[in-house]
């Protein structure tokens, strides 16, 4: 498989289709723009695979594919996906846009966070009812709508109940941990 490097400033189209607006943000594997296309605003969520050791990149990309799906679960609580498509040898997402930020941004002030609350529980029975686990549940990965309601994002590291996703070494334990340590539980 051939990947190019994909930098992508304000004003440039991805995939002939997509003119990004600006970067909202960048993790380890990817890279999430507002971009625009025929009138309609999105976050497109780039898979970064020419920074990835070209062993891994397979898995990688299986894991991605797995949360486009996740995506497309039916629900207001999770953060829809759309399309899925390749730019230089490299997948994207096109996925709703939540204008209003992740909870983080939220002052705490005036905020109802039993409601909160409940649409996250929401979101997350959705998901379980779908057979997934979020696995990287905090503030960053519940969005904001432009309705006010909260929805989950970053279906990145989610785990399917029917595949075994966690590979241990010879003495039982996990060979990779999956999350974000500030907000995983305590291990024994």
């Amino acid at each position: 498989m051939v990947v190019s490097r994909c930098d992508y400033s304000p004003g440039a189209i991805i995939d002939g289709r997509y003119r990004v607006e600006k970067c909202l943000g960048e993790g380890a594997f990817g890279k999430v723009f507002k971009v625009s296309n025929a009138g309609n605003v999105y976050a497109l969520k780039l898979l970064k695979l020419w920074e990835v050791d070209p062993e891994i990149r397979e898995q990688l990309v299986a894991r991605f594919d797995m949360e486009f799906h996740t995506g497309r679960i039916e629900s207001d609580f999770l953060v829809h996906s759309y399309s899925y498509g390749m730019t230089e040898g490299n997948p994207y997402i096109v996925m709703e846009f939540c204008p209003n930020g992740d909870l983080l941004s939220l002052d705490g002030q005036n905020t109802d966070w039993v409601s909160i609350t409940r649409q996250v529980l929401y979101g997350l029975k959705a998901l379980h009812g779908s057979g997934k686990v979020h696995r990287d549940l905090k503030p960053e990965n519940v969005l904001i709508k432009s309705t006010g309601m909260v929805a989950l994002t970053d279906f990145g590291i989610s785990g399917d109940r029917n595949k075994r996703m966690t590979e241990r070494n010879i003495l039982g334990k996990p060979t990779q941990i999956f999350g974000t340590y500030a907000y995983m539980p305590p291990s024994r």
